[in-house]
């Protein structure tokens, strides 16, 4: 199931507290998943769109705090949001100082409180994803280059005049600007100031040409 208004994922081990807020969730346009368990959620082959996680803090055999842990190692960036009893509160703020985004108190759980919440977390998991795609669309555009072209790419950004460059890689300055031409065709780049901006990108690029 899809929603261009991204997914919510429920996991809850109450199957009451599911079925309501898939009903919330979809009644206000977005898909949602319904986990009764950690366990569940981690073996479950997860969205690859805009999404947000809404994560029971207090589940036996594996809680929320364990559940997130979990995700860290694994690398989500997927935005969590702990429901807690209040009486949990104090936990849910150890939460978000170790990566949760947010968290709501259950008891009288409030549509005005949770929509905005998760819209927001959404909108932050797109913008994630988006910055993402255009870091690797820039990586595979850097892989493009030769070596040559990478040792040029890399002092160019550095600010370095093609007179100093063709110094430091030992070539005519002629040659640096022909593989500087080409370096800023492969990068799909228009201007020097476009280029200085790559420079800690990359700053880990080295040629192997002699």
């Amino acid at each position: 199931m899809h929603s261009e208004q991204g997914t919510v994922l429920i996991v809850d081990d109450d199957q009451g507290v599911r079925e309501a807020l898939s009903l919330l969730l979809g009644s206000a346009g977005y898909a949602t998943l319904a986990f009764a368990s950690g366990q569940e959620f981690l073996q479950a082959q997860l969205p690859e769109h805009p999404s947000c996680i809404l994560l029971d803090l207090r589940m036996p055999h594996m809680d929320g705090l364990e559940m997130q842990e979990r995700l860290r190692e694994a690398g989500s960036d997927i935005p969590v949001i702990f429901l807690t009893a209040k009486a949990s509160v104090p936990a849910a703020v150890r939460a978000m100082k170790d990566g949760a985004a947010d968290f709501i108190e259950k008891p009288g759980l409030q549509r005005s409180r949770l929509l905005p919440l998760v819209q927001e977390m959404i909108q932050r998991h797109r913008a994630t994803m988006e910055r993402h795609a255009r870091e690797a669309a820039l990586n595979a555009r850097i892989r493009r280059l030769s070596p040559r072209e990478a040792d040029v790419a890399r002092l160019a950004a550095e600010g370095k005049p093609n007179k100093v460059i063709a110094v430091e890689l030992g070539i005519s300055e002629r040659t640096v600007e022909v593989h500087r031409g080409r370096v800023m065709r492969k990068l799909e780049l228009a201007s020097a100031a476009q280029l200085a901006r790559l420079a800690s990108c990359l700053s880990h690029t080295r040629g192997r040409s002699t």
